[in-house]
């Protein structure tokens, strides 16, 4: 009996182990028919050795899904030869096992870039990764290498994540952003925000035939908040009063007896249309705070730099079709009052970052896009690098040159 339940045990072990090979060589196996050459899709692989890349790659798929865009997304290996010649655009979510290795369903994508030629693939590369490993993102970076060698076209620099950094997947996020077309998505966690005061706030384009642009400036609560030019703050928009005091007679309650439900709502993505306000009616408070989702920040550039002593913002209201001001904008230039708290963190945006002061800078841009640009000058006049060109449009020179008078005083100065 004993001998005939050993047998029992060591053969449902060997078909467990026969189950596992046979899921893990399914993952590793391209079918024929699995790649269709299609311009307009993007193609997410992903190298995941405990699951976080796979995760990371669908979520990045999500927010494409979102804006319209096609994806497709598969494990690294499956990526074979032909794929790699047809596709056009691919995101890589990588992650590094040990130090430097790939993850087991990543393992032979270098083999296969090694002497291709890939002129017309256009490419970003996450790479998840630990600093208290010797070779952090090592993984990442060798993919990274192999692209560039294969002729393939780099959409960013490559975005290194360590240990899950909330701030670098934002990053990634942004640019995210960027493919879609869509500034404004969900963040997939959210920002640890410092609180700023609203000192000052002023429009800058009065006459302007464009809409209004204000100049604001912040400060922190707390010391030791500092930033590089070229970084973006992430800014926790709230609801104006009376958008909430709307939706809350929209569900059928009153704002004076609700003034704990009023607060949670301002930072809570409400519903666009009546109808789906209506559903709510019979909700308990709890449940309606649940079903209602955390507002997604906003981002602008940085107008100025630490040692000047604020954080300056330029800041162009925007008006959607309804005729109410866009949540980012509306609450920074107009629902905030002077001195009251905005939620801020601050974001490193490395690529760009400043050159050294003896290269040569050129600056282009427009609208309140001179935000960044001013930010840039400053430093550069700080440290003494006076090759500057900045080329610098908007719609009329009399009411939108933005910081003109500064910018004439450089001049003159050299």
């Amino acid at each position: 009996m004993r001998i005939f339940l050993a047998f029992a045990v060591l053969l449902c072990y060997a078909a467990l182990c026969y189950v596992c090979w046979w899921h893990y060589r399914r993952s590793q196996i391209t079918p024929e028919t699995s790649f269709v050459a299609a311009d307009e899709t993007w193609l997410i692989a992903y190298a995941s050795q405990g699951g976080t890349a796979a995760q990371l790659a669908w979520q990045s798929a999500d927010q494409l899904s979102e804006a319209g865009i096609a994806t497709q997304v598969i494990s690294l290996n499956r990526l074979d030869d032909a794929a790699l010649q047809q596709r056009k655009k691919i995101l890589f979510v990588v992650s590094t096992f040990g130090e430097g290795e790939p993850p087991d369903n990543g393992n032979r994508i270098l083999v296969r870039l090694a002497g291709a030629a890939l002129p017309q693939l256009s490419y970003g590369l996450l790479a998840l990764g630990d600093r208290n490993y010797r070779f952090f993102c090592g993984f990442g970076h060798a993919l990274d290498h192999a692209l560039h060698a294969a002729g393939a076209t780099p959409l960013f620099d490559l975005i290194e994540v360590d240990r899950g950094d909330p701030a670098a997947l934002r990053h990634w996020q942004y640019y995210l952003g960027q493919i879609s077309g869509q500034s404004h998505f969900r963040d997939w966690q959210t920002p640890d925000y410092d609180r700023w005061a609203l000192l000052t706030r002023n429009c800058l384009n009065n006459g302007s035939p464009g809409a209004p642009a204000y100049w604001l400036q912040l400060a922190a609560d707390a010391a030791g908040n500092t930033w590089c030019a070229g970084d973006i703050v992430e800014i926790g928009p709230c609801n104006s009063r009376e958008r909430i005091d709307s939706f809350l007679q929209a569900v059928g309650r009153s704002p004076v007896s609700h003034k704990d439900l009023l607060h949670e709502l301002r930072r809570r993505e409400l519903p666009a249309s009546p109808h789906a306000a209506e559903e709510l009616i019979s909700v308990a408070d709890e449940e309606l705070l649940r079903k209602l989702p955390a507002l997604p920040h906003r981002e602008y550039s940085i107008a100025s730099i630490p040692e000047i002593g604020t954080l300056d913002l330029l800041v162009r209201q925007v008006t959607t079709a309804n005729g109410e001001l866009g949540l980012g904008s509306g609450w920074l230039t107009r629902h905030t009052e002077i001195g009251e708290t905005i939620a801020l963190r601050i974001r490193s945006n490395p690529s760009f970052h400043p050159p050294k002061v003896e290269v040569p800078m050129i600056l282009i841009g427009n609208g309140t896009g001179m935000a960044g640009l001013r930010a840039h000058l400053l430093a550069r006049e700080r440290a003494g690098g006076t090759r500057n060109w900045l080329l610098f449009g908007e719609r009329t020179a009399r009411y939108d040159f933005f910081f003109g008078e500064q910018i004439r005083k450089w001049h003159k100065n050299g």
